[in-house]
């Protein structure tokens, strides 16, 4: 069983294996890593300029003109790369305002997503057709256990996708298979396994292999560099397949790909790998920043971000809780817990929460998500008595 601390909506305390640490740092953001590729090198994409001596332009999403003349300049690409730092709120308000522009141009689209993994796909397709809600979405897709960030920094885009519905790509490769490869290698995969992997892997460039040893030298040492390289032009290629997949199959649409900035800076990630799978240059790569003028070639534009944004503060149960098998119990309580107040206590098991039942983390964070503080929530839960038998209890907690 493994112990997790507060319940906020999207925030998990478990423990966790180094090797997702490593696959945080990343996805999360540029780390320093750009000073890492070497002055006066070529792009890896031609640069769609508009700005002086080669840096990429620098875009304010609040100027109609300037969001007018970018969306013009993107037209003529089939794939365009959004580079984000996944925790920051200002960067997926820019994605989801680039997303808004495009639809409004040409709504032919897709959306492909970093956050869901490909089994998944087919709960992603019954949530953009309305077959299932939202909270279904988050279960099925096992959002919680697989990802982990809070959920409300992306829910404005997938609000936006349901009502226009555009579809949405589950573009990862499972956790299963990734994190086997992150510590053995493609050779330690299976038949089964080398199957839901792309056909080809192409070996990462000298710039891009730098920018990934900063990375793995960032952390302590224990997994192997070349397996842990293999790991991320695993998920490299597997996105720009799913990408590329889609494009071929839909000849007439483009696809916006949402992903860490070290995937897709400099294009010699996911971008160059979708452009030899469709045979051209048919990807721009937009980077989320002010501060990226310097490094020529690091992306085609630049969007300009407001610093110091962050999503309200969520309702809190006020409970730690141990992750079972097929339930969750309290383990502990923090200070002013309002769980604690209302007459929860120690070892009561959760099993509904506003008469929806809860069989596991996974299940109360998707629940929790988007509850806010002073909202009153009723809390079923089982208790044991000293002669071993079973009390259930309706009590009413308000957040905090």
């Amino acid at each position: 069983m493994n112990s997790a601390g507060v319940d906020r909506a999207g925030k998990m305390t478990m423990t966790t294996k180094r090797i997702s640490i490593l696959v945080l740092a990343v996805c999360c953001g540029a780390c320093g890593l750009i000073e890492s590729r070497a002055q006066g090198q070529d792009a890896a994409l031609p640069v769609m300029q508009s700005g002086a001596g080669g840096e990429p332009g620098t875009i304010e999403l609040g100027s109609a003109l300037q969001r007018r003349q970018l969306i013009g300049q993107l037209n003529g690409k089939r794939a365009i790369f959004i580079g984000e730092v996944h925790d920051r709120l200002e960067h997926h308000q820019n994605q989801l305002r680039i997303i808004q522009e495009l639809y409004a141009s040409d709504p032919d689209m897709a959306i492909g997503v970093e956050y869901f993994q490909q089994p998944f796909q087919a709960y992603l397709d019954d949530y953009i057709a309305g077959r299932i809600d939202e909270r279904e979405m988050l279960k099925k897709t096992e959002y919680f256990q697989r990802w982990q960030l809070d959920y409300r920094l992306l829910q404005p885009i997938f609000a936006f996708a349901r009502e226009k519905h555009i579809p949405v790509l589950a573009l990862n490769v499972s956790d299963e298979i990734h994190n086997k490869v992150f510590k053995g290698g493609m050779k330690s995969l299976n038949a089964g396994e080398l199957a839901q992997t792309p056909d080809e892997i192409q070996p990462a460039s000298r710039h891009y292999l730098q920018r990934l040893e900063t990375i793995f030298n960032s952390h302590p040492p224990s997994n192997d560099f070349g397996t842990f390289v293999e790991g991320v032009l695993l998920w490299d290629e597997s996105m720009a397949d799913i990408t590329a997949r889609y494009l071929k199959s839909h000849p007439q649409a483009r696809v916006v790909v949402l992903a860490g900035m070290v995937h897709v800076m400099y294009g010699d990630g996911i971008p160059e790998r979708v452009n030899r799978r469709l045979g051209g240059n048919h990807s721009a790569v937009l980077i989320n920043g002010n501060d990226f003028g310097a490094y020529p070639g690091v992306a085609d534009y630049q969007l300009a971000t407001e610093g110091g944004k962050e999503l309200p503060k969520a309702g809190m149960l006020g409970i730690s809780i141990i992750d079972g098998k097929d339930n969750v119990y309290v383990s502990e309580f923090p200070a002013n817990s309002s769980a604690r107040a209302a007459g929860v206590e120690i070892g009561d098991y959760i099993v509904a929460l506003n008469g929806i039942k809860v069989e596991n983390l996974a299940g109360l964070k998707a629940i929790m998500f988007d509850k806010q503080p002073g909202e009153r929530m009723r809390v079923a839960v089982r208790r044991k008595r000293p002669d071993n038998s079973r009390q259930e209890l309706q009590l009413e907690v308000v957040l905090r």
